[in-house]
């Protein structure tokens, strides 16, 4: 028996290398690499270096194939403890400069190198999958009657790892910092928001807020508290004064977390558990792993070996298809998902949409919009692109059950405005009423005879993209809108989409809260075309509403869990949204997160849906130690080592 199970994204690079928005017509290409696949041949995985030869012209392939067999190599794991006693997490890449440590330096891993799962240590983590607001460095928050000062009680007893204590003092510096160093990391947001942070006490701040904003406790940008990837970090006063925090390496960083570096490269990155760490002595509690590594394995072949031989126990997300975690938990029924059958994935917060340039004809009109929308068989990029393990969205948020009664309040709006349907006629008929015309051999053209044409960006780095990229483009050149492929990666992908150089880029909207998701479409976000937005989803589409943009800022100024008032507004807002349709809905983001369960046991899963399973968040921290329940006290979760059982 041989079968592959690799995906053919070398092709799709190859192609999006020549396919460009420049007005001459592409150039047939042709490149030549070497790829590692495993193959299983009568049971046994293997692993082959192929010779493939892409030759691209227009939107065709073709593949010529030389194998050669190659011995399967897997390395063991750095740390020195026990592989009982070692947690292996798999990242997507290697780490440009494991010596630069700088948390707030542009361009620096942060996941990658576990910096903020492991590294540091936030006031508060919010648990999406639960709801859960969880004090951790810090025991409490209150807001002043206005809404316009934030109080913040700090925990007793936490330490820095060099033994110096935890104070107010260390938070006021950090946003001292931020204030002067405006190039620092999440220091526009912070400073837009938070006038000064003052000390009352050693262990009690005031953040005191430019203008009146009941959910500054939800902004990870802006206040210490996580609960998507990362964010402000508190950094200690006595370590980096005097430094200057954009050059400053950090190489070993002093931080609260109950691990310390031991060694670094740029493939693995050690943490080792410290003795003396004080959620220990306040909490009772001891993580299970003495070493966490965090590695790179290398492509998906070499990760899914690494996974099914028992050298890692969870990688990062969209390392492995579906495909090879199938054929991995077919060798190792030890490896889990989210769900142990289809769609195994678990719900990412960051549904993902076709952002659509609205300064730019003729997209800024709503009827080109919806017309693309309609053109969009999203059952079949959930099938082809995702492999089945999504659903395609109507909106902009994630399908959490907490947020049911917001999407049960426009119900009427979900129905009046059919974000999900394909509907090719439908389209047609929009795109005729702007001047549009349908022409004998399909391709709709202007009245001068210029052909639709869409620059479609993509993130050459992102095989969900390029895979996307391409059954979206497949369904418009059929439809007769002509799509150009333009696959950019780094700094000229980030340059290229902020300035609004593209028509249309599939991105995922975070952070998945009500109002949030909301915000994003602000026209306070907008730039003029050629200037850089604040980010990618942060409204680089360039929409504008007055209307919208009023009903935004009242429900800013309603306290998140005054769910009465906001509902209302809500539905206002989401009328004027749903009728402009600046983006456009794809799909629910699916995170196909597998865990082993050789070493390590209480993963969260859908059975036992207790924490967000991922590893490059910020929040992994709790899934490897646990924390105290905010209603009962009661410790919940924490991975332990097989044979004690889980949570």
């Amino acid at each position: 028996m041989y079968r592959k199970f690799w995906f053919l994204l070398i092709l799709l690079a190859g192609l999006g290398m020549v396919v460009s928005c420049n007005a001459q017509p592409p150039q047939p290409a042709v490149q030549t690499v070497v790829v590692r696949e495993t193959v299983v041949v009568q049971g046994t995985p293997q692993v082959v270096e192929k010779q493939v030869t892409t030759v691209v012209e227009k939107q065709v392939t073709t593949v010529v194939e030389k194998q050669v067999t190659t011995a399967p190599e897997v390395k063991a794991p750095p740390g020195g403890a026990a592989r009982n006693e070692t947690l292996n997490i798999a990242v997507s890449g290697r780490i440009a400069d494991p010596t630069n440590l700088n948390i707030y330096a542009p361009g620096v891993s942060r996941s990658g190198t576990g910096l903020h799962q492991v590294g540091y240590e936030y006031l508060f983590y919010y648990n999406l999958q639960t709801g859960e607001y969880i004090p951790w460095l810090a025991e409490s928050y209150k807001y002043n009657d206005d809404f316009t000062a934030l109080t913040v009680k700090l925990r007793d007893g936490v330490t820095w790892n060099d033994g110096k204590p935890f104070t107010a003092d260390d938070i006021v510096f950090t946003y001292d910092l931020l204030r002067e160093n405006p190039g620092m990391v999440w220091a526009e947001e912070a400073n837009k928001r938070v006038a000064s942070v003052e000390k009352i006490d050693d262990l009690t701040v005031q953040f005191n807020l430019k203008e009146p904003s009941p959910r500054l406790h939800q902004n990870r940008e802006a206040f210490p508290a996580v609960g998507i990837w990362g964010g402000i970090t508190i950094l200690p006063k006595h370590v980096w004064e005097g430094q200057d925090p954009l050059k400053f390496k950090n190489s070993q960083p002093v931080s609260t977390s109950a691990y310390t570096l031991k060694n670094a490269s740029e493939t693995a990155m050690t943490w080792e558990r410290r003795d003396d760490w004080w959620g220990t002595k306040v909490f009772g509690v001891t993580p299970a792993p003495k070493i966490v590594n965090f590695i790179y394995a290398g492509p998906e072949t070499n990760t899914a070996l690494a996974l099914a031989a028992n050298e890692l126990d969870t990688p990062n997300i969209s390392i492995l298809s579906l495909g090879s975690f199938l054929e991995v938990a077919k060798r190792n029924p030890k490896v889990t998902a989210w769900y142990p059958d289809k769609p195994y994935a678990w719900l990412d917060p960051c549904p993902r949409a076709l952002m659509v340039q609205n300064a730019k004809a003729p997209w800024d009109k709503k009827e080109a919009r919806w017309a693309l929308s309609y053109l969009i068989d999203r059952q079949a990029i959930v099938d082809l692109a995702y492999e089945g393990t999504t659903v395609s969205t109507w909106g902009i948020w994630p399908y959490y059950d907490g947020l049911n009664p917001y999407f049960d309040a426009i119900s009427d709006l979900r129905e009046k405005y059919p974000t999900e349907s394909y509907d090719p006629a439908k389209a047609e008929e929009l795109l005729t009423s702007i001047g549009y015309k349908k022409g004998s051999d399909g391709a709709w053209t202007t009245a001068d005879g210029k052909q639709l044409a869409v620059t479609y960006v993509v993130n050459a780095d992102s095989t969900e993209e390029m895979k996307v990229a391409q059954v979206l483009a497949d369904q418009l050149d059929a439809e007769g809108i002509k799509v150009e492929l333009q696959p950019l990666s780094g700094g000229v992908l980030e340059d290229t989409t902020l300035r609004g150089n593209y028509d249309v880029k599939l991105h995922s909207l975070c952070p998945g809260y009500i109002y949030d998701n909301l915000e994003l479409f602000h026209s306070k976000f907008y730039t003029p075309l050629g200037e850089k937005a604040p980010w990618f989803e942060r409204n680089s589409f360039r929409y504008r509403n007055e209307a919208f943009d009023k009903i935004v800022d009242q429900m800013g100024q309603i306290p998140p869990e005054n769910e009465t008032e906001l509902t209302p507004l809500f539905h206002q807002a989401m009328e004027i949204w749903f009728d402009d349709l600046p983006v456009i809905p794809v799909v629910q983001a699916p995170a196909l997160v597998p865990f082993n369960e050789t070493y390590w046991v209480g993963w969260p899963n859908a059975k036992n849906a207790w924490n967000m399973p991922v590893s490059w968040w910020a929040t992994f921290n709790l899934v490897i130690t646990g924390y105290p329940s905010p209603e009962t006290g009661k410790w919940v979760g924490g991975i332990k080592p097989a044979g004690m059982g889980g949570q």
